[in-house]
């Protein structure tokens, strides 16, 4: 008995360090890798550390004009997004075995949207409606393609629960590797999206008027910008974790292997979608935001895609 209290212990603080500590370091990835492929050092893969340290350090300007609204998003979103890094199965290390509902991740991952829009529209700001507006929309595209992986997912494992669903003894997807690449595929495409990441956003840009998420917290300063910077970080960790588990699962080796490696294997895929994420940023351009739909579009195919194969599943 006291082996296996042990055991659970351990596991459950490796998940807490990892959920805690991998947010930031998954961005110093993103921003060395592009760094190298322009051919400059960059900064120390730390440095995301050393900037959220900086800003709680600093002092905070709040606008006369904003409410509780603008002064709670931060720290709503940040306390939403630990909740859902308990829920969600972005990694085979979940020690807690929460019930994952397919619609409850949807409408959790929904809700921190609904604050960080309000938390713009609360500050006045002219960008920050702009942003807002924008994100808005882009979310209306986009979330179909996400429901629509995951229920095909849910949908031939015969339960809305993800955690069930992305079990590797779940009998029922083990010989499904098309659907699992699919649909990884498919939420990775999603997340570029979802993370206003190039070719949808580009985060280092400096030019408002393009602008989507970084012109929502503009507003923000000092320990408020921190946890709402946390917050995107913690979002980045979750969708890459749970694309990067759809394309373990396409790999029968990994439903035959040690839960170790098993743990090991979904933290080196989520830092090599992230190095993923750097490399489409080094070598793709910003599309025009007419031209957004288009590229919205390869996703929802692909959940389609993921839908045609779980009815032929489920009709055989």
């Amino acid at each position: 008995m006291t082996s296996i209290n042990t055991d659970a212990i351990l596991e459950t603080l490796v998940f807490i360090a990892i959920f805690l500590l991998l947010p930031p370091l998954l961005v110093g990835i993103i921003r060395k890798t592009k760094a190298r492929f322009q051919n400059r050092i960059g900064a120390p893969l730390l440095q995301p550390y050393f900037d959220l340290l900086k800003l709680l350090s600093k002092g905070e300007t709040i606008s006369k004009h904003t409410s509780w609204i603008f002064r709670s998003t931060a720290a709503i979103n940040v306390s939403l997004l630990i909740i859902l890094a308990f829920l969600a199965p972005w990694t085979s290390l979940r020690p807690f075995n929460l019930g994952a509902d397919l619609f409850l991740v949807i409408y959790l991952l929904a809700l921190t949207r609904f604050f960080t829009v309000l938390s713009a529209l609360d500050a006045g700001s002219a960008f920050g409606g702009f942003g807002a507006s924008r994100e808005v929309t882009l979310a209306l595209l986009v979330e179909p393609a996400v429901i629509l992986c995951l229920a095909a997912i849910g949908s031939v494992s015969q339960t809305s629960d993800l955690g069930v669903a992305f079990s590797f003894n779940n009998i029922a997807l083990a010989n499904q590797p098309g659907l699992w690449f699919i649909a990884g595929c498919g939420l990775f495409l999603a997340s570029l999206v979802e993370l206003s990441r190039m070719p949808a956003d580009d985060p280092t840009t400096h030019l408002e008027l393009t602008m989507v998420h970084e012109a929502m917290i503009l507003e923000n300063s000092a320990a408020n910008l921190a946890l709402v910077e946390y917050a995107h970080f913690l979002k980045i960790l979750i969708l890459l974790g749970i694309s990067s588990q759809c394309l373990l699962h396409a790999i029968p080796f990994f439903w035959h292997t040690t839960e170790l490696i098993l743990v090991l294997s979904s933290i080196v895929s989520i830092m090599i979608l992230a190095a993923s994420i750097a490399i489409i940023e080094s070598v793709a351009v910003k599309l025009r935001w007419t031209k957004l739909p288009e590229f919205i579009a390869y996703s929802v195919a692909m959940s389609i895609f993921c839908v045609f194969i779980a009815l032929s599943k489920n009709l055989n």
